[in-house]
């Protein structure tokens, strides 16, 4: 497989990536009643669509035969936000299966596109891609740590509300 093609095969494997997690933020989004629990999700879903967009750019410079742009200014100045995570919802999480599960099913996306970008750092060739794709393995690893320490909190409350009790 030519360079080309092999690279454009990774951006569009990290776009698919970044679109389930939009998809699946958005979902959780919508199924919270809790204002801070969809505005946690809501952050997330527009920090994966920032993503996929700056993909969806580089594969379409790619695409083209361009030079991938440096958005190292760009991509710098974006804010990411930090949640304040409180007992109330760390107990919304805990209490509703289908946002403790969607929390379980972010990190295994979250891990799978760490690994997908450090890959792709490790074989970029444009110092650029290379520089890009690092920078989002370190998103994508502060979105992990986040979401490991939300599900080990929010786990107590899981466990307390469906009165399950340790063997």
């Amino acid at each position: 497989m030519a360079l080309k093609e092999a690279l454009i095969q990774t951006i569009k494997k990290a776009m698919q990536g970044e679109m389930d997690s939009v998809t699946l933020y958005q979902n959780a989004a919508d199924h919270s009643s809790d204002q801070d629990v969809k505005d946690f999700f809501v952050s997330r879903r527009n920090e994966e669509k920032n993503h996929y967009n700056y993909l969806l750019k580089y594969y379409q410079e790619i695409s083209n035969d361009l030079q991938p742009s440096d958005m190292s200014t760009e991509l710098n100045a974006l804010k990411e936000f930090n949640p304040i995570i409180s007992e109330n919802f760390l107990k919304r999480i805990g209490e509703d299966q289908y946002l403790f599960s969607a929390i379980s099913t972010a990190l295994l996306l979250e891990k799978d596109a760490i690994d997908h970008y450090r890959k792709s750092a490790s074989e970029a060739e444009n110092v650029t891609l290379k520089s890009f794709f690092d920078l989002l393995a370190n998103w994508e690893t502060k979105h992990y740590d986040d979401l490991l320490a939300i599900q080990k909190e929010a786990e107590t409350f899981y466990w307390q509300i469906n009165n399950f009790e340790p063997f």
